[in-house]
């Protein structure tokens, strides 16, 4: 008879508790039904040879063993694929514990880490702690010897609040001897103040009859200077051609006039000389203005009001300017750098 906690045993030597358990029942099962199975097969084996020695038991016989043979080998079979199924759950169970085991290592590692750096964190944590607990110490040490001067200074302002009441109090009988002679004082002021703004009234219209004169007079020079413009202007348009072509080659075409122009915004503007010219086969506009008294500022204004305004609406502008005076040194010599002829009036 098989002996079901032996074969247990034995089998827990390689595979785990409930496998081993597992395995042993199905044994003693597959045990118990092949002995139940060869017992019955024995006792009609029996039977048959005693009753009946014939061809025909020995053919059931064999067929018998035959039988047993297929069962028996069905069985071992069976069995085989069960402690198949077995290794392979062990391998599995196996490989699985491996991979955990390996997990939990590395789960571990990640976790002494973790708590690696939560203990230099908490190592900080007090040392900022320690720091903080010092800086206090220090700032109360602070706050207290503050504290002991603003004592010290309320005492010094109670002091100056007496002695400033008493101040006060002199200051004012002071002043109510100030002011009785300050109104003494104010009321020869006023007689003062009196005469002085007849003064005032009275100078008054001679600078009101001044300040007429004054403009009378810019009115004449202001006329003055306009004609000298119109003057330096027709001038100009009558010399300018041969001056230009003298100087810089340009044959004026027709004649230099006064006029007004559009430029490149479509708006109308004034300009003192324009005209047409050629220079080698080329067309030249000639754009110009005339100056009493000429500046660098009013080279430079006058490029770009009129070049800035005109250029790209007509072909080649060649500026020129006309003037009686310079009122820098330098003018005439960044009228040449800037690219303008410049013309005094005594060249005309």
């Amino acid at each position: 008879m098989l002996n079901l906690e032996e074969v247990i045993q034995e089998l827990s030597s390689v595979f785990d508790k409930p496998v081993a358990d597992k395995l042993g029942h199905v044994m003693l099962s597959v045990y118990e039904r092949l002995h139940e199975s060869l017992v019955l097969q024995r006792l009609d084996l029996l039977e048959r040879r005693v009753s009946d020695l014939s061809d025909e038991w020995r053919r059931a016989h064999t067929e018998l063993l035959q039988r047993v043979e297929q069962q028996l080998a069905q069985s071992r079979l069976e069995t085989d694929a069960r402690f198949a199924e077995l290794a392979e759950a062990q391998r599995r169970t196996e490989e699985r514990l491996a991979q955990l085991a390996e997990e939990f290592a590395e789960y571990r590692k990640q976790t002494d880490a973790r708590f690696a750096e939560l203990a230099e964190a908490q190592r900080r944590t007090e040392e900022r702690l320690a720091q903080l607990a010092e800086e206090f110490v220090e700032y109360r040490k602070q706050t207290d010897a503050r504290f002991a001067e603003l004592a010290e200074a309320q005492r010094r302002t109670e002091e100056q609040v007496r002695e400033l009441s008493e101040f006060q109090r002199r200051a004012y009988e002071e002043f109510v001897e100030y002011r009785k002679q300050t109104d003494a004082r104010f009321a020869e002021l006023a007689e003062a103040q009196r005469r002085t703004e007849e003064q005032v009234a009275n100078l008054t219209k001679e600078v009101r009859a001044l300040a007429k004169s004054q403009k009378d007079l810019q009115k004449q020079v202001g006329g003055m200077s306009l004609s000298f413009g119109y003057v330096l202007e027709n001038e100009a348009i009558k010399k300018l051609p041969d001056l230009l072509l003298r100087d810089y080659g340009i044959q004026v075409e027709g004649k230099l006039r006064r006029q007004f122009v559009r430029d490149k915004s479509g708006r109308e503007i004034e300009v003192n000389l324009f005209g047409t010219g050629r220079r080698n086969g080329e067309v030249v506009t000639i754009v110009g203005e005339s100056k009493a008294q000429l500046s660098k500022n009013d080279i430079d204004r006058f490029l770009r009001r009129m070049l800035g305004s005109l250029e790209g609406v007509y072909p080649k502008l060649f500026p020129v300017l006309v003037t009686h005076m310079v009122s820098e040194s330098d003018a005439e010599r960044h009228a040449r750098e800037v690219g303008v002829a410049l013309y005094y009036s005594y060249d005309l």
